[in-house]
């Protein structure tokens, strides 16, 4: 067994352990929606709204992962941003400790600080995501110096702490990040997210930047980590056998709506919406001998400033000659137990 499907089987094993466990909801978006304003003249004269984000809902559970899939521009990130409060919602809340987060912090400053602190993000690109001018006991000593009362020993100590716990010396506080390779700046990156101890860790495609070794190794580190703290990610990637082997339960999305949601391995095992199963054939198969038909969507997804009404998949659809749903947008409906799907009578066919 080669090393890296040997770290894939070790994920598997852990994680299975961790599903295990009776999960609580750490938090909740309830009909998230995001409307940016584009174009347009002086004081937004003319300007046309854009739906990033479009009446999504989904739970993620204490000690679990929940990804998030599709093309790009479908409104993935921008989910993420609300979530880390880099973008407020349009409309809709995220509940969070049982209350809505944007409204308590407007009036709350301490929640405010403590649910930053909870949730925090590894992004996708660890070079970019390091400040190059910092050593990386500045970089990762940062978060404590702001938000807590420790001493500049206790900070250098956690700090030596966090490297050792994901993989590297105590040693290379000192250094800067160039000194580092692309893995082991991404562990950096690790490490800095859980100086506060968080609960909720934001990964925008934590592994895509990496070659195929070291993103076994990374992901077998993200999902160690989550066993020894419980930890909650919402993962987001393109490579569906990272979103595979990471995630508890995983939404699909299409320009800015959710199409699907189920467990993981029941998503992969029988897809019921007609863009999940073109999402799949597309991902190169487990194995060089697997034979599979892939599934050619025509046309381009179309502009979120013009969105088709009803089904947004409609124009694409293989089946949009039977379509029923290009006035009435579908709702998500439960198919098959714990596996939701839009209710579309062409989509789903």
């Amino acid at each position: 067994m080669t090393d890296v499907n040997a770290a894939l089987v070790h994920v598997n094993q852990v994680k299975n352990q961790i599903k295990s466990k009776m999960a609580n909801t750490l938090i909740e978006l309830k009909n998230i929606k995001k409307i940016f304003q584009v174009g347009g003249g002086f004081l937004g004269s003319g300007s046309k709204n854009l739906t990033a984000v479009n009446d999504i809902s989904f739970k993620i559970e204490e000690g679990q992962t929940y990804g998030l899939v599709g093309e790009s521009g479908c409104g993935k990130t921008t989910t993420a941003k609300m979530i880390l409060m880099l973008e407020e919602p349009t409309a809709g809340s995220i509940i969070y400790d049982g209350q809505d987060a944007f409204k308590t912090s407007q009036s709350n400053p301490e929640y405010k600080k403590n649910y930053k602190s909870s949730v925090q993000a590894v992004f996708q690109d660890p070079w970019a995501s390091l400040n190059p001018r910092m050593r990386v006991k500045d970089i990762i000593g940062e978060p404590l110096e702001i938000n807590t009362d420790m001493t500049k020993k206790q900070i250098q100590a956690r700090v030596d702490e966090l490297l050792v716990e994901v993989g590297l010396q105590a040693y290379q506080s000192n250094l800067y990040p160039h000194e580092f390779s692309g893995g082991q700046r991404q562990r950096l990156g690790v490490a800095r997210a859980l100086s506060l101890n968080p609960k909720l860790i934001v990964l925008d495609e934590p592994v895509s930047a990496l070659d195929v070794s070291i993103r076994a190794q990374i992901m077998n580190l993200l999902v160690d980590l989550q066993k020894e703290y419980n930890l909650s990610y919402l993962l987001i990637a393109h490579h569906l056998a990272t979103v595979r082997y990471m995630c508890d339960k995983m939404g699909v999305m299409y320009l800015g709506n959710l199409m699907e949601e189920a467990k993981a391995s029941d998503l992969f095992d029988d897809p019921l919406h007609n863009y999940t199963k073109a999402l799949m054939s597309a991902a190169l198969p487990s194995h060089p001998d697997i034979e599979r038909d892939e599934i050619i969507l025509e046309g381009d997804v179309p502009s979120p400033l013009n969105p088709p009404p009803g089904c947004v998949f409609q124009p694409r659809c293989l089946n949009q000659s039977k379509c029923t749903c290009s006035k009435t947008p579908p709702t998500l409906k439960e198919k098959k137990p714990n596996h939701m799907v839009a209710d579309c009578i062409c989509c789903t066919a």
